[in-house]
């Protein structure tokens, strides 16, 4: 039997380990390159490898990730364990900030990410201004709470005001249009502001100030209800105004803005004199598209991707115009629906002949685990104007429904240059609270379609 083998001395054991850290031997630059790939989690742990790695995690992590949104779920409605999970955050993001207060490396990003409030103003705002201090180029407020409570209006959100924003050497008695912005906006090219307090003068006066902001999203902004963004020597190219619940008239106008997504109620929406308009997403009240949103479209001259969403019952199915003003420009259309039953889905078609230069279509029902019995209903048909230049057809979650065939058929018998025909089928159905695989719905596409379009569309279904 052979004896067991002496034991090896620690320095043997360390010397093997530094070998096999090969990583560590890489350039500074290189492994900044790494660490700044990670989120800031995981960088802290991937820095417990060695001194030399926590050095570097200090110095050259240039992304700070602070969320803890994974905790929502179990902090919901339990106010004690709400506030316990707050403090602990806090401590977090507060020993986050002291650590890499130290040396003259910019940030790249830095987000905060949980359920906090006006209660916890001055942490806040101490943390912003450690972020423009680092130059950041893109800052990401979310405070969305878990509390019901909340929700509903029983603590008021965060408030970003003038004063967290200014100098911190200048001193001005009477905050307005001439207080002294701090340096760090001059660096910054993205700000997102979720659950955020913010009125439109601030807003305003903050695009002035920030010569380099390219993107500006605004969600759930509470008490915002007018806003105005113009002016050429803006940089602003992307813009998205979500869930502003009192929010009741925005004018953008003489900018260079190529990109514009707005979802909510009812709102006096106006755009004019945006030459560089490419782009445009709207989710609203349907009857508010088609009957006021839409023509506004018309008067951009280069919008060639629209993306609109809606809910789709019967309270709205005769009210949708026969006609619409045309889009012209529009090359690339995208409806994304949700509750249409067994509803027949033809009366939208409208949308579509609003776009005589259409080059590709797709069709999404978003809710397809909301699907009655459409069996026995004879197929309505339509004759509209042929579209001749639409070449790309997908249809999403396609489940063999009268109303999903009827769709199918009249753009394969309108689009005369139709080349190819995605058909997407439904693959789950929600039952009795669970989720449960299909296999129908790719079967009755199979029977219904194959075979029976033109062979010079390529049809292709999933």
């Amino acid at each position: 039997m052979d004896s067991p083998s002496p034991k090896r001395p620690h320095a043997e054991f360390e010397s093997q380990s530094d070998d096999k850290d090969r990583i560590s031997c890489l350039p500074e630059e290189v492994i900044g390159r790494i660490l700044s790939r990670l989120t800031f989690r995981e960088a802290q742990a991937i820095c417990v490898l060695s001194g030399r790695w926590r050095h570097l995690c200090t110095s050259l992590v240039t992304d700070l990730d602070l969320d803890r949104l994974d905790l929502s779920e179990k902090m919901e409605d339990k106010p004690e364990l709400a506030e316990k999970e707050r403090a602990r955050y806090v401590e977090w993001v507060d020993n986050v900030v002291h650590r890499q207060s130290g040396g003259d490396h910019a940030l790249r990003r830095f987000a905060l990410r949980f359920d906090l409030n006006m209660s916890y103003k001055s942490r806040i705002d101490r943390w912003i201004r450690f972020a423009l201090a680092k130059q950041v180029k893109v800052l990401e407020l979310d405070f969305r709470p878990v509390s019901t409570e909340d929700l509903l209006g029983g603590c008021l959100p965060y408030l970003l005001g003038h004063e967290t924003l200014m100098d911190a050497d200048v001193r001005c008695p009477h905050l307005g249009p001439s207080i002294s912005w701090h340096v760090g906006f001059t660096y910054l090219e993205e700000l997102y502001l979720k659950r955020v307090i913010v009125d439109g003068e601030f807003i305003e006066q903050l695009l002035a100030n920030c010569p380099v902001l390219e993107r500006l999203t605004l969600n759930d902004a509470r008490t915002l209800n007018r806003l105005r963004v113009s002016g050429q020597s803006l940089k602003l190219k992307y813009m998205r105004i979500a869930c502003c619940d009192d929010l009741e008239h925005v004018r953008i106008y003489d900018t260079n803005l190529v990109s514009f997504t707005f979802v909510g109620r009812q709102c006096l929406l106006r755009l004019n004199k945006l030459p560089q308009l490419s782009e445009v997403s709207m989710d609203g009240c349907l009857l508010k598209l088609v009957h006021e949103w839409l023509p506004k479209l018309s008067s951009l001259p280069f919008l060639q991707i629209l993306k609109l969403e809606f809910i789709y019952s019967r309270r709205y199915h005769q009210r949708i115009p026969h006609q619409l003003p045309k889009l012209t420009s529009v090359k690339q259309l995208q409806l994304r629906v949700k509750g249409t039953g067994d509803l027949s889905l033809l009366p939208l078609t409208v949308v579509i002949e609003a776009c005589p230069y259409l080059r590709s279509f797709v069709f999404e029902l978003t809710d397809p685990w909301w699907i009655p019995n459409g069996e026995g209903r004879e197929l309505e048909r339509v004759v509209r104007p042929l579209h001749r230049y639409l070449k790309e057809v997908a249809f999403y979650n396609y489940y063999g429904r009268p109303c999903d065939l009827e769709l199918v058929t009249y753009l394969i018998a309108s689009a005369i240059a139709l080349e190819k025909l995605v058909v997407n089928t439904c693959d789950k159905e929600y039952v009795s609270g669970e989720w449960k695989k299909l296999k129908e719905p790719r079967e009755r596409a199979l029977q219904q379609l194959k075979g029976k379009v033109p062979l010079k569309i390529d049809l292709v279904i999933n």
